[in-house]
């Protein structure tokens, strides 16, 4: 924030520099312009900035702020730094001396991690510290459920305390000693009595998959975000056959950065610190698979602004792909422009706005309709192509003539770009809504996996929206569906094992006691939303969730429910080909 008003005291700049800036000096990995219109968008609101001429102005009260506060930089990755590593307590070093190639495939994947407590300032650390000291001199099921309650605010049901025991059990730091019962482990009594937390991370690291390695992939070029790290996370794991959650990613990265292994740059980016690479390089470790294939990670959805897990599925099979594809090439044939007039219809088409290619000098190049029975309106399509990419010297006059023609009061002006007189022209008439191929490509595209309706399309084909505001509320319709599916997701999970806990007869949660666990897992969304997602999976049509009063139970695995979820769609279309055989049959029939 203050970084870039420092940015802007030296001149105006477009979000494309403050984008560029972000990753050239602050290591800030966005793939898109968002994190910094959000950041923008504050400033133009608290006055601090102002947006005009498509570029990002500092104020005098933004200049009177700036004078007051810190600035900062990233820290120097200490590449050239040496670093000598403390040594290994005995009972750890005899873990890492067992990592074969078969033991480091025999690690646990690591998939339900929970550390109660915060992970800032050492909080990792030490509530680790505290859970693995109760368990010193042997604990109860019970025992080790009631001292958590009473350690932790933030963990008081029993489901929550039961996933901080299985945490530890799952990092190596306790086990069984009976059927009841447990205690440390030699690792991580070690710990315990050295205090060194690069003794903590070895037996961790021999514990779980995906660990140390994690220093590895983050030191490699063009630094992975926690997306895609999680997506990385399947090659290696071979006996999971699918990528992590991130949140079990972000919580080795919250482990690694209390143990001084990485630092974080922003809410998804984290780089190998010194430490952290000589760390590294004194550890065995597994090599990635690169020869699986990439499969949907559990709960995969947008996180803090940048990539989406969406953004990295292989679409070569699908229609919307082929479809988007197709836009983009002849958004760039400027020898023949109506292969883009009709990729134009097509792409509409697809996202619900049926219809047709005309062409031809003096006339529109095609026309859709917008909306269902009377409510319905007809926009008349533009298209300019250019090998550049931004198209310069093209006259918009006639374009209200080809309107009153097919009875449309709206243009779509599609393009691959345009230069700034052009674009001007375009926004500052009120019947013409400029749509960028690329854009227009993302949204065909990702219409398979967050499809939107023609409410949500609006902005679309809005000529009210100029681009950037267009693009905005196009991905904050993507990120609402995908947050959405993440919370069903959750629920499902949470009520699976609060339903597997034996001291908890019938695995019911009232509808308090759902949401202080979705918070214990990061999630702030109000009680509507909550109660929206419970009841839809309690419908008949999906039917894992049951309900008492205010109280609900899992009454499937996740695994039944994501196939639930998932027939839908294969039902709607076994009833769309039924429907296409019957009404071709009563047709044949008339005839």
């Amino acid at each position: 924030m203050g970084e870039a008003m420092a940015a802007l005291a030296s001149g105006p700049r477009t979000h494309e520099q403050l984008l560029a800036l972000a990753s050239e000096e602050f290591d800030l990995r966005w793939d898109t312009t968002a994190p910094v219109r959000d950041r923008t968008s504050w400033l133009a609101v608290t006055g601090m900035v102002e947006l005009f001429d498509r570029q990002i102005h500092l104020t005098e009260a933004g200049r009177s702020v700036l004078a007051t506060i810190a600035l900062g930089r990233p820290d120097s990755d200490g590449t050239d730094t040496a670093v000598q590593l403390p040594p290994t307590a005995k009972a750890v070093a005899h873990l890492i001396e067992q990592l074969d190639e078969d033991a480091l495939r025999e690690r646990a994947d690591g998939a339900n991690l929970y550390v109660p407590g915060t992970s800032a300032n050492g909080g990792t650390l030490d509530a680790l510290q505290v859970l693995t000291e109760a368990a010193i001199h042997s604990i109860t099921d019970a025992e080790f459920v009631r001292f958590v309650q009473g350690t932790f605010p933030k963990a008081q049901t029993v489901a929550t305390a039961r996933t901080a025991k299985d945490t530890l059990k799952a990092l190596g730091l306790i086990q069984r000693t009976s059927s009841e019962s447990w205690a440390v482990t030699p690792a991580a009594l070690a710990w315990v009595e050295s205090g060194e937390p690069l003794d903590l991370a070895r037996t961790v690291h021999a514990a779980i998959g995906f660990f140390g390695e994690v220093l590895g992939e983050l030191d490699k070029p063009g630094r992975p975000t926690t997306g895609a790290l999680a997506e990385r996370s399947a090659r290696y794991l071979p006996n999971r056959g699918k990528p992590l959650h991130r949140s079990a990613v972000n919580t080795r990265l919250n482990l690694l950065e209390a143990c001084g292994l990485v630092t974080r740059l922003s809410q998804t980016a984290y780089r190998t610190t010194a430490l952290g690479r000589a760390f590294k390089e004194s550890l065995p470790c597994s090599l990635a698979d690169d020869t699986i294939s990439r499969t949907p990670a559990d709960g995969d959805a947008v996180n803090q602004h940048g990539a989406s897990p969406f953004d990295n599925i292989q679409h070569s099979n699908s229609p919307g792909s082929d479809i988007a594809a197709e836009l983009e090439s002849a958004a760039r044939d400027s020898a023949n422009p109506k292969r883009l007039e009709k990729a134009a219809v097509v792409a509409l088409g697809y996202l619900g706005m049926p219809g047709k290619h005309v062409g031809g000098n003096g006339a529109v190049d095609g026309h859709v309709r917008f909306g269902v029975g009377a409510d319905s309106q007809i926009l008349a399509i533009e298209a300019k192509t250019s090998a550049t990419g931004r198209v310069v010297d093209q006259s918009l006059f006639g374009l209200a003539e080809h309107r009153a023609e097919i009875g449309a009061h709206v243009h779509l002006l599609i393009g691959p770009g345009f230069e700034r007189r052009m674009l001007k022209e375009a926004n500052d008439d009120p019947a013409i809504a400029v749509i960028s191929t690329g854009l227009l490509a993302e949204v065909v595209r990702r219409q398979e996996q967050t499809p939107l309706t023609l409410t949500q399309l609006a902005p679309l084909v809005d000529p009210a929206l100029h681009a950037a505001q267009r693009e905005d509320a196009m991905h904050g319709y993507w990120e609402a569906q995908e947050i959405r599916g993440q919370l069903e997701y959750a629920l499902v999970d949470i009520l699976n094992v609060e339903a597997e806990d034996p001291l908890e007869e019938g695995g019911w949660l009232d509808l308090t006691s759902v949401r202080r666990e979705l918070r214990t897992r990061g999630y702030r969304v109000g009680e509507e939303a909550v109660v929206e997602t419970l009841e839809f999976l309690a419908s008949a049509r999906i039917g894992v969730l049951q309900r008492s009063e205010q109280r609900y139970r899992c009454t499937a695995s996740i695994h039944t429910a994501g196939q639930r979820i998932r027939a839908l769609g294969h039902q709607w279309v076994a009833a769309a080909v039924l429907h296409q055989r019957m009404r071709s049959g009563d047709e044949a029939a008339q005839a």
